[in-house]
């Protein structure tokens, strides 16, 4: 029973510790702001936790679903370690519908294809939009995870899309768009918006989570598909 406890602790400051490290970024983050969003004594996180650093790498310990098993007070991470979790973490989150997609000319329905792929980022964004955040967030004063993300990952995401958009226009399943590259952003931050940047303001309330994901889907794949596609 203590060590379910324990566990149950440790969750709950790690959503507290995502809440912080996403709303005022890495270095204004304070344990004792963590420890207060929590419900806990400021030097009781240390029980739990070694460091800051150990929180921080917490967050994403519990964010991955990874959060079992842990040695408590969580240890300090070496160089490296927090960022190397964080790309594996991301990397590992399947997107088989847009790989599936890169790896055929031609489909046999492209209006279910692209629905496929568009509701496939909107899931992964919508299901792991806490922990985005504070990567964004916190990128700027961690250079590594600066470099991975907007660097690396961010890059390589929005090429696939492109690649598949340009594809699918050069066989005439999909319009042809003056820049693929710009049409990926604009899909991509179309998705991102609703997904995730709209809980994060004041009018959050105002679009129902399934309606607005279904006016995405249906809003994408209208801009993109000509009539008699599918």
């Amino acid at each position: 029973m203590a060590r379910t406890l324990s566990v149950q602790k440790l969750a709950s400051i790690a959503d507290a510790a995502t809440d912080e490290f996403g709303r005022v970024g890495y270095r204004r983050t304070r344990t004792a702001d963590v420890a207060r969003l929590a419900g806990i004594a400021s030097g009781s996180v240390f029980t739990y936790v070694q460091s800051k650093e150990a929180l921080f790498h917490l967050v994403f310990v519990n964010g991955f679903g990874r959060l079992d098993d842990l040695a408590l007070p969580l240890a300090t991470p070496s160089a490296g370690e927090t960022v190397a979790l964080i790309e594996n973490g991301l990397r590992s989150i399947p997107s088989p519908n847009l790989r599936a997609a890169l790896a055929i000319d031609e489909p046999r329905d492209v209006l279910a294809e692209l629905r496929g792929i568009v509701e496939e980022r909107y899931s992964i964004l919508e299901g792991h939009w806490r922990v985005l955040r504070v990567i964004e967030r916190c990128a700027v004063d961690v250079p590594e995870l600066e470099a991975f993300y907007f660097g690396n990952l961010r890059v390589g995401s929005f090429g696939q899309l492109a690649r598949y958009l340009d594809r699918r226009a050069s066989a005439g399943l999909l319009r042809t768009m003056p820049d693929p590259a710009a049409a990926a952003r604009i899909v991509s931050e179309t998705i991102t918006w609703f997904a995730w940047h709209r809980r994060e303001d004041r009018d959050a309330h105002v679009y129902d989570d399934r309606v607005a994901r279904e006016t995405v889907l249906a809003f994408v794949c209208a801009a993109l598909v000509p009539e008699g596609c599918g």
